[in-house]
């Protein structure tokens, strides 16, 4: 905690007059759902830091796809990109969170989740940004009600149409990088059949920043939902993506530094089509009851080839040294099947006359993956043959069942307490390992109060209990030999924040957290590219405040600020930082009216230094500090003949800094390789709106 004293004194005092862009609510808007808390509450009614992005700001964002609106509008979020502008190569993760962070934070689109069952990052590249009505963050475990994936929180993405009329988008874009794509929507419903259906799609097509690092993206998802008098309704939704990309790999420091957009891995590349179903039934029994079931299936493929050079030396019996270089062409394929479903009664009987909601639920899910990979080692000169050819099949098996409950009583008007919990069984096994299969039991807990004294103002006070099982393949190597099934993460997290909106233009807020995790599975590529649990504890503690303002057709600005330190507590590790975690983030943005018809927008990134991954010991140098500036104008005419139309030119790295979103560190060396982001790019969006 001494790193966090001092600093939060200086962030509040910055909070005091920074800004958070929020559009002027209007009376006919509904107000805004947060589907992520499994009861739909409203996001004053959420015990913990929510941040609700609405439609009109990722209008006025200039963000190219989901990850760049995370990047420039998200509070806290670290972004990390190994593909430099690729959006399906971008991970997310919480604060305090670097390597593998995607598996602790939960992503899912209208309810359903897009995490994965293995180490692939959730693909928010088949997101069609422009069919988003909001964004949901929500910071803090939601392991009680979601289960896996949510121990650090949860994000929803909502696609949904908010009403019964007829709207639709059409959407070409082009830039740098001989970039291009088009996208397109349709939503809208039948009011007196109390139907609702919505479609979207899109395509991608680019080349990419650095030397073979082109991608080509297809996505489409679309659902209808049927509602009936009495509350009750049926949800169907699909979603459907095929995203192809080369890996242009990392860079050596000089390298990096002199030719970013060299790529020195020309023969890798990666395909994954993926495509799910998610069903929900929501039954209002009657004023005090309602059961609902979700129900979600998901299918993924994926190839991928690597292509590894390097050299060895090797002795005869008369101690003759031979140097054997090789070249390791190594290619991989396999299916991931996923199936969950979720039961709950809801029930909102009054307790002594005190409101009361209870959520009572199970969980039953089950993934499978099935694959093949293949090694062609050609060996120059000519050792032990000419080649080495190896290939191996593998499987991977989880089921979990859980049951959970969730219980939010009203004390006052303005004070209401919070308790939950969530016991879950898990079976796993693994083919590839020594020991191939394990049982564990975890739970998960949470603790909540909220005081709202006046209209707008929440603060809130947050215990939760989480864990976290590895992915299928976070497999464990030690002296080459495949070991046991990894344990499950545990820790505890506390959360302390307040949120106001207040004068209809101003925006403020302010959260304190700190966890601390057991087991925590960590990512060493020293030892045998092994994923391995945490020789200790890891503590994450630090705060986020930042405030807006916001006058519609005049201008807006906000300021977040986020500072964090996460460290070892005790072990072989004792004191050392977490790799890829950034001390201190800020985000800007802001726009400003030039005209009714036209405003300019802009903002920057800050990232503090942070060490490369796999530096647990703090050897390697750091990641630089990175300033990234955004600036941008948008053309919306209310001339009749150009009405719905709307033009968008947006240049990001305005400055092209050099920067690397992450780095790993190299064996026996202070330095690191380097993956390179994206230098100055442009983007013009011509859409239509009906």
């Amino acid at each position: 905690m001494n790193k966090l004293i001092p600093a939060a004194f200086a962030a509040m005092s910055l909070g005091a007059y920074a800004a958070e862009t929020n559009e002027t609510a209007t009376a006919e808007l509904p107000p805004v759902v947060v589907e992520a808390s499994r009861i739909g509450k409203t996001p004053n009614e959420i015990p913990s830091a929510v941040q609700v992005i609405t439609r009109g700001e990722i209008a006025a964002s200039g963000a190219r796809d989901v990850a760049d609106l995370l990047e420039k509008r998200a509070n806290s979020l670290n972004v990390i990109r190994t593909g430099a502008g690729n959006p399906a190569l971008a991970q997310i993760a919480m604060p305090g969170y670097g390597e593998n962070g995607f598996g602790r934070t939960l992503v899912m689109v209208d309810g359903q989740r897009l995490n994965f069952a293995d180490m692939s990052a959730p693909l928010l590249s088949q997101i069609d940004l422009g069919a988003v009505q909001n964004v949901e963050i929500l910071r803090g475990s939601r392991n009680v009600l979601h289960g896996d994936a949510a121990s650090a929180g949860a994000i929803n993405i909502t696609t949904e149409p908010q009403d019964y009329d007829l709207h639709g988008h059409v959407e070409l874009h082009a830039g740098s990088w001989d970039t291009y794509g088009t996208r397109a929507s349709l939503r809208g419903g039948d009011r007196e059949a109390d139907i609702k259906y919505w479609a979207n799609g899109g395509w991608e097509h680019s080349d990419g920043y650095r030397d073979h690092n082109g991608w080509q993206i297809w996505n489409a998802a679309g659902g209808v939902k049927k509602e009936w008098e009495n509350g009750s309704f049926l949800r169907v939704s699909a979603l459907y993506s095929d995203a192809d990309y080369d890996l242009p790999g990392s860079l050596a420091s000089d390298e990096w530094r002199h030719h970013r957009r060299r790529s020195n891995t020309h023969s890798d590349w990666y395909r994954r089509t993926t495509w799910g179903l998610n069903t929900t039934l929501e039954a209002v029994l009657n004023e005090e009851n309602k059961l609902r079931l979700d129900l979600t299936f998901s299918r993924s493929k994926m190839k991928t080839r690597s292509v590894f050079t390097g050299s060895y030396t090797v002795y005869d019996p008369w101690y003759t040294p031979t140097t054997v270089s090789y070249i390791d062409d190594y290619r991989l394929h396999y299916d991931l099947y996923s199936f969950e479903a979720t039961p709950q009664w809801i029930n909102t009987t009054s307790l002594g006359g005190l409101e009361n909601e209870l959520i009572v639920g199970a969980t039953y899910r089950y993934d499978r993956l099935h694959g093949d990979s293949s090694d062609d080692m050609n060996y120059r000169p000519d050792f032990w043959g000419s080649s080495g050819k190896t290939s191996s099949r593998f499987e991977y098996n989880r089921q979990s069942m859980g049951i959970f409950a969730q219980d939010t009583l009203s004390l006052t008007e303005t004070l209401s307490v919070e308790g939950g919990g969530r016991y879950q069984r898990t079976w796993d096994e693994n083919t590839t390992l020594v020991s191939p299969r394990r049982i564990s039991d975890t739970y998960a807990a949470d603790a909540a109060l909220l005081f709202a004294p006046v209209e707008g103002l929440k603060s809130y006070m947050r215990f939760s209990r989480f864990f976290r099982n590895p992915f299928l393949d976070e497999n464990p190597f030690m002296n080459f030999a495949a070991q046991k099934v990894l344990s499950p993460e545990t820790g505890w997290s506390v959360n302390v924040g307040a949120d106001y909106e207040f004068l209809d233009e101003f925006t403020v807020f302010a959260d304190l957290f700190v966890s601390r995790t057991k087991h925590e599975i960590l990512y060493d590529k020293f030892v045998w590219n092994n994923n391995v649990n945490a020789p200790s504890d890891i503590v994450r503690e630090g705060f986020s405040v930042g405030a807006a303002w916001e006058r519609e057709k005049v201008a807006g600005a906000r300021l977040a600020y986020t500072f964090v330190n996460a460290e070892f507590d005790g072990g072989v590790y004792d004191g050392k930082e977490v790799p890829m975690v950034a001390e201190s983030t800020v985000v800007t943005s802001g726009r400003v009216w030039i005209w009714d018809e036209c405003f300019m927008f802009g903002g920057c990134r800050f990232l503090s230094p942070r060490r490369p991954f796999s530096d647990f010991s703090n050897e390697s140098r750091q990641i630089p500090s990175c300033t990234l500036f955004h600036i941008g104008v948008q053309y919306i005419p209310e001339v009749s003949w150009l009405k719905g139309f709307s033009f968008c030119f947006v240049v990001d790295n305005l400055l092209d800094r050099r920067y690397a979103d992450c780095a790993t560190r190299r064996s026996n060396s202070r330095d690191a390789v380097y993956y390179p982001g994206a230098g100055r790019s442009y983007m013009f969006t011509i859409r239509y709106e009906f």
